[in-house]
């Protein structure tokens, strides 16, 4: 069965929170590329500056694995037609994800972090197991 799009929203926001805490990425930085998707009026386009803006700031700041972990997620939305209320909440999502790991111990290693879902993610947090 194919995943509804909120539910692969959330799997990019946890993956893109994650990754942002492993790379140290700095909350303001969620902050700014939601600003950044108000920098041009094209509701879709902006879509496609916000993923250029995310790999200027991996350049200049870090995180360049966050970079494209965002730029992949924006692309996809860029590609299935969303606009920038869309992106917004995705890259909100993945604030609050990065607000919720930011001190915590996760017992996953970076390179496992394409295959983490919002549930895997809970169960960490939780300190639960699926069956």
């Amino acid at each position: 069965m194919a995943a509804s799009f909120e539910g692969e929203m959330l799997d990019q926001a946890a993956r893109i929170g994650v990754q942002a805490k492993f790379e140290g990425v700095k909350k303001a930085q969620f902050e700014n590329l939601m600003a950044s998707l108000d920098a041009i009026e094209d509701e879709k386009k902006s879509l496609l500056l916000t993923a250029l803006y995310a790999h200027r700031q991996a350049e200049r700041l870090g995180g360049r694995r966050t970079a494209i972990l965002i730029s992949q997620a924006l692309n996809q939305l860029h590609a299935q037609g969303r606009r920038r209320e869309d992106a917004r909440k995705l890259l909100g999502l993945a604030k609050w994800v990065f607000e919720s790991v930011e001190r915590t111990r996760l017992d996953i290693e970076p390179r496992q972090i394409n295959n983490l879902t919002i549930e895997k993610l809970i169960q960490m947090l939780g300190g639960t197991r699926s069956p």
